[in-house]
């Protein structure tokens, strides 16, 4: 029914509208939340403050879920690794989570190779609903972080020769190369197309969230759509 914050969403279930931990603190496409639909988890974690949580909404006519639980994606991405459906590390041996890089940390090591995953949700790859209400977007401080996380990733070719920049979608999304329109996106794709010849690559997962949970659609590289 409503973002009450960055943290909290207000959700009617059944006759009653209860608070909602809202897993993504940054924007959620450009909407105004009124009346979307939404999937809600729950949990009997005694230091919660709300026993409940919005992992998914519903805003295009095709009525799919569009996944925002941010932190559960490098989970849906360890054990994609560990069941070998990741192609850019088919049968991998030796997996770690949260290697410190220097200052920064880095979402995966696989078998020396680091792999940074993003979850984009500041811009939603659908047509919503004519009745979804939309305002205009704010000055893109996701994109600031992904470029820092991304020059931490890049600085790691000259020990490594190869790393994986891996974008994951709860959904399914286009192939994505960020807005060329935007200025954060576009040095975005300046630094990614340098880095390229160093040996970073691109890919892109796509999967399908439902009730039962989540599931792989497709993992396919992309770089070339980047150069």
């Amino acid at each position: 029914m409503k973002r009450r914050n960055r943290f909290l969403m207000d959700v009617l279930l059944g006759d009653t509208v209860v608070a909602c931990h809202c897993p993504v603190t940054g924007r959620i496409g450009d909407l105004v939340f009124d009346g979307v639909p939404c999937l809600v988890s729950t949990t009997d974690d005694p230091r919660r403050n709300t026993a409940f949580t919005v992992e998914a909404i519903s805003i295009d006519a095709d009525r799919q879920w569009i996944g925002i639980h941010q932190g559960r994606v490098n989970d849906f991405v360890e054990h994609c690794l560990q069941t070998n459906v990741i192609s850019a590390f088919p049968s991998p041996r030796h997996v770690e989570r949260e290697t410190v890089v220097g200052a920064s940390r880095i979402d995966f090591k696989v078998d020396g190779v680091y792999m940074e995953v993003k979850a984009p949700l500041a811009e939603l790859f659908v047509t919503p609903l004519p009745h979804v209400e939309r305002r205009a977007v704010t000055r893109p401080v996701e994109s600031e972080r992904l470029m820092r996380h991304l020059e931490t990733l890049i600085a790691t070719l000259p020990e490594t020769k190869r790393a994986v920049l891996l974008y994951v979608f709860l959904y399914d999304a286009p192939v994505f190369t960020g807005n060329p329109n935007r200025r954060h996106d576009s040095k975005i794709r300046q630094l990614i197309r340098d880095a390229i010849a160093d040996g970073l690559e691109i890919w892109q997962v796509n999967a399908a969230i439902s009730a039962e949970g989540i599931r792989l659609n497709s993992c396919v590289e992309t770089t070339p759509h980047f150069k």
